[in-house]
């Protein structure tokens, strides 16, 4: 037998052809894609009603002096836009979305990365205490709000009557009142009610971290420090990137706080870009002129979000 007769026995047996399906039947696949489409058609039809629809009709009123109410408007073209920009109330709603926003992002994650890297040293109890920093976040906006309202009260809440039970009647404040500082307090009233996700996010995130690459670095000499900035950092990029665009986007749209707390004052100083939509839209019948802030607002929050997301996932790669 000759070698050429050896290599062709030695050929596997020409493969079955594959199996095709019938004329005029559709792959199985198709079928189940269809059926998903049907199951998600309802549920988008009405997003679609009832977000999409309006979102496209606040561009078109954002070009109209309409007041909300009459059944007639007029087109003004860019007018809405000219006086947004180049009004001091709102560049101060810009200026305090931009404290409140940016400054309980920061704030919040570095925060909740300290509280997660402690319950992660924790061997007892962890469940408990887990829970314990979870709570807050269970208690809505709104709800968290009216028990700082009246905890901040001038005259019978407990922060102020705390201090004149201690002797430190120059300490009590109009905390909700006082021009100079009710920015900071609603900075710290939100830093407290939005932390208990982060800080689950993070810990879950450090509970993935391989074991083995930090005793691999501390055998190498590595210090905790060294530690956390060379191998638990880099494994946290994912969560920071998620948390702090979901940070970002809740503190661009605050509301309730402001709704709740000071209603925007003393005056305009409290504002933030959400409530001065608000308050110019439904309070003072200015709907065409609130539409064309709520496109503003839904352009930088989309701006700001894309841009710090492209850089956090850029760093997220390297990591």
């Amino acid at each position: 037998m000759t070698d050429q007769q050896v290599l062709v026995k030695a050929l596997p047996a020409e493969p079955p052809p594959i199996a095709r399906p019938a004329a005029g039947r559709r792959p199985r696949f198709d079928r189940q894609r269809i059926a998903m489409l049907l199951f998600i058609a309802p549920a988008a039809l009405l997003y679609a009603l009832m977000m999409i629809v309006p979102s496209l009709q606040s561009i078109q009123l954002s070009l109209t002096n309409w007041d909300g109410i009459s059944p007639t408007f007029q087109y003004v073209g860019l007018r809405n836009y000219e006086d947004i920009l180049t009004a001091d109330r709102f560049w101060n709603a810009v200026k305090n979305t931009l404290i409140l926003g940016l400054g309980s992002a920061l704030i919040v994650n570095v925060i909740a990365l300290a509280v997660a890297m402690m319950l992660d040293k924790l061997h007892h109890a962890q469940g408990f205490f887990r829970t314990i920093v979870y709570l807050p976040a269970l208690v809505s906006g709104f709800i968290a709000a009216t028990i700082w309202k009246y905890v901040l009260n001038y005259n019978f809440g407990a922060v102020n009557s705390t201090l004149k039970s201690l002797g430190l009647d120059a300490q009590t404040r109009d905390w909700l009142g006082d021009h100079d500082i009710v920015i900071g307090v609603l900075l710290f009233i939100i830093c407290f009610t939005l932390g208990g996700n982060t800080t689950l996010i993070y810990l879950a995130n450090l509970q993935s971290v391989p074991q083995e690459l930090v005793e691999a670095a501390r055998i190498d000499g590595a210090s905790r420090a060294q530690v956390f900035r060379y191998v638990t950092w880099p494994m946290l990029a994912g969560a920071v990137t998620v948390n702090m665009t979901l940070m970002m986007i809740a503190g661009w749209t605050i509301f309730d706080q402001i709704m709740v707390l000071t209603l925007g004052g003393p005056g305009f100083v409290s504002e933030t870009m959400a409530f001065f939509i608000y308050k110019v839209g439904f309070g003072e019948y200015r709907a065409g002129y609130g539409s064309a802030a709520a496109v503003v607002l839904f352009v930088v929050v989309m701006a700001t979000t894309v841009i710090a997301n492209r850089y956090m996932r850029s760093r997220e790669i390297q990591a």
